[in-house]
């Protein structure tokens, strides 16, 4: 068994099995598979070997009886005992076939070679983080291994990282809502630049700008701190606790300041609606743009200080166009690949 071969057949299968993959990655796979008879054996074995995963007793906790039990339990399993009582023939055994020690041995190095496969698949997916991501408009919900839930907005990234001692989600880019299992054994921590938040039992929104990261905390009680100054790290820097409905805002150019949360405000986006409580028109855009191909650049330094209130759906900025239209001192042009805003009064300078 070439190790490399199937190491590098776990690899493309993880992310075949995540989603982590581009039309540039299928064709890298492509080429890889077409490049030797091995290779495509490799992924086809990976591939049955994920398959068949679930009908492991990985505890090793069923006793021989037990098999037995669920065999009959079986609606296609009948006794010979009712088939006689019935008048019914009933099947001879068949004589035992003598196995050639050859053929002894080859099953046996199969199932060998099975088992160090499954190893391998196991270790390979616990050493990497399984990374999920969602595209323009695109939301959509995971349930983790441990029976935790992530809401991911669109244009989000996120890596997940489960171990025996720990449960680790590294939030790359974009907004994600955790309800989180309780497990007090292995800390739940979401990492995001150099802000961590660690939870147990509990529910809690994470949204990463490029100014910094906002936590808003729906249900229970979190823990929000620089990197690697939980209360598990060796840091001796105390955290900021959070309780439901608080929300802070971590940056590297702003101080942290605990206010009250507008939950409904916070979580709007998993009803596909944005809500505005005078909010900058470059905040504004920047949320339209998650879910809009054409994206709204708005730039223009004199508007920096124009602020916008209401609620609108995500799915359509026609109804934000249209309000930035009315507006005498703004500017809509509209190309094929973005809308420009920007003040009359810019134009008029030129």
């Amino acid at each position: 068994m070439n190790t490399q071969i199937y190491q590098e057949a776990c690899d493309w299968f993880v992310d075949v099995r995540t989603g982590d993959i581009d039309d540039a990655g299928r064709k890298g796979l492509d080429a890889w598979i077409r490049k030797s008879p091995e290779h495509l054996r490799a992924y086809l074995e990976i591939a049955e070997i994920w398959q068949d995963a679930p009908l492991v007793d990985p505890e090793r906790s069923s006793t021989q009886a037990d098999l037995v039990t669920a065999a009959r339990a079986g609606a296609n399993v009948v006794s010979l005992e009712s088939l006689a009582r019935a008048g019914l023939p009933t099947p001879t055994p068949p004589p035992k076939a003598r196995v050639p020690v050859y053929a002894r041995y080859r099953v046996a190095a199969a199932a060998l070679a099975a088992v160090a496969l499954g190893g391998l698949l196991l270790a390979w997916l616990s050493s990497r983080a399984a990374t999920y991501s969602t595209a323009i408009g695109e939301q959509r919900t995971l349930i983790l291994p441990d029976g935790s839930t992530v809401q991911l907005n669109a244009r989000s990234r996120i890596q997940v990282r489960f171990t025996t001692s720990g449960r680790d989600i590294e939030l790359l880019y974009g907004q994600a809502l955790f309800t989180v299992e309780k497990e007090p054994a292995r800390p739940f921590i979401v990492h995001s630049g150099a802000t961590q938040v660690q939870a147990v039992g509990t529910r809690f929104d994470v949204y990463r700008r490029n100014t910094g990261t906002t936590v808003t905390v729906v249900e229970g009680r979190v823990a929000v701190a620089e990197d690697n100054s939980l209360p598990d790290s060796r840091d001796a820097e105390t955290p900021m606790v959070l309780s439901a409905g608080e929300q802070v805002t971590m940056g590297a150019k702003i101080a942290p300041q605990l206010t009250q949360a507008d939950i409904a405000t916070a979580t709007a986006w998993t009803q596909r609606q944005l809500v505005f409580h005078a909010s900058p028109l470059p905040q504004v855009a920047e949320e339209f743009n998650r879910y809009n191909a054409r994206p709204l650049v708005a730039n223009d330094p004199l508007l920096k200080d124009f602020r916008i209130s209401g609620v609108y759906s995500s799915t359509d900025p026609d109804l934000l166009l249209r309000f930035l239209r009315e507006q005498p001192e703004i500017n809509v042009h509209e190309a094929a690949t973005e809308i420009t805003i920007s003040s009359r009064k810019s134009r008029r300078r030129r």
